[in-house]
């Protein structure tokens, strides 16, 4: 038997899907309904190919530990269940190449250099790894007790539903969206450990960067969406949730890693399901708007700030559409 390739790839209705919408609605649209992709693709690559590499090296260390792991449904015991980490790199190399055409080849090196100095600095590994690149799925609606948020399957009693006429036949690109169907949000978790140091379970999210990984990063992520996700998924499944951590790996000289603790957001995190059921009928009546005619992207909201025009990889990718036009 072949050894298994995990495959980090987006989830279906993560937070690539969610989170653009909360940023500027003409986004989303150019991104979603369009199709375009507006990230910086050096970036997006490394970083991707960083969590295959990482990816696999927790998986054989979670597969060596003595109750082994358990990876979708399945414990494993054995490290040679998985791929070697860097066969694996290679192996999506060649694969993201074939799929569409990316040359990841020259970040090989930088890739292998990264990971081989993450060894170094992280010889030990002391905590019990009950998870690698673990999916998981929340649906928006009524808990057993008759609360609304965000549950796992064991805790939904009812779902709630998405009510816009018009829809029952979802946009080809987007069919996360559909009347009658319920609202979903997935995630995949990178790294689910229990500490050795306090038994806590946490979630670490492992973040591949060109820039600083000190001690203040981890507050800019304090308020990023998909952690709220990260939040409403560890406090159910597991008991002595700790949180979410960063695994900040730097992918130049000094090759520096950094463990932090994300801030917790509690208000944030309240009131996320209720404003998620309202982004997804907002976004749902302007697609059936869109598709019926009576709207055009031009009726899509612009977020107009430099504060998001501009990010931490530079000008948006939409930036000239969104000031010059002529690309609907």
């Amino acid at each position: 038997m072949s050894p298994i390739f995990i495959n980090t790839g987006r989830s279906p209705a993560g937070w690539s899907f969610w989170g653009p919408s909360f940023s500027c609605d003409q986004l989303w649209f150019i991104k979603t309904v369009l199709g375009r992709e507006f990230v910086n693709a050096d970036a997006l690559t490394q970083g991707t190919m960083g969590h295959i590499i990482l990816g696999h090296h927790y998986a054989r260390l979670g597969a060596a530990q003595p109750e082994g792991f358990v990876f979708e449904g399945k414990t494993y015991t054995d490290p040679e269940d998985f791929m070697d980490p860097e066969d694996a790199l290679r192996r999506w190399v060649r694969e993201i190449e074939k799929e569409n055409g990316t040359d990841a080849s020259p970040f090989i090196h930088n890739t292998l250099t990264l990971y081989r100095n993450y060894r170094v600095r992280e010889p030990f590994f002391a905590d019990r790894i009950l998870g690698v690149e673990m999916l998981a799925k929340l649906t928006l609606g009524y808990d057993k007790e008759g609360n609304f948020g965000l549950w796992t399957d064991t805790n939904l009693e009812t779902p709630t539903l998405l009510d816009c006429p018009g829809l029952e036949v979802p946009h080809p690109n987007v069919p996360q969206l559909q009347h009658g169907q319920p609202v979903i949000v997935t995630k995949r978790l990178d790294l689910i450990v229990r500490s050795s140091r306090n038994g806590q379970v946490y979630i670490d999210d492992h973040k591949v960067t060109g820039g600083s990984v000190g001690p203040t990063v981890a507050e800019k992520y304090a308020m990023d969406g998909q952690f709220s996700v990260n939040d409403w998924v560890g406090r159910q499944t597991w008991d002595n949730y700790g949180g979410v951590r960063l695994n900040l790996v730097q992918r130049r000289d000094p090759w520096s890693v950094s463990k932090q603790n994300v801030p917790p957001a509690p208000y944030r995190n309240r009131n996320f399901p209720r404003q998620l059921f309202r982004k997804a009928h907002h976004l749902a009546e302007m697609l059936v708007g869109t598709m019926s005619g009576e709207l055009t992207q031009a009726d899509w909201e612009q977020t107009q700030t430099d504060l998001l025009c501009y990010h931490r990889f530079g000008k948006c990718g939409a930036f000239d559409q969104c000031r010059l036009g002529g690309a609907e």
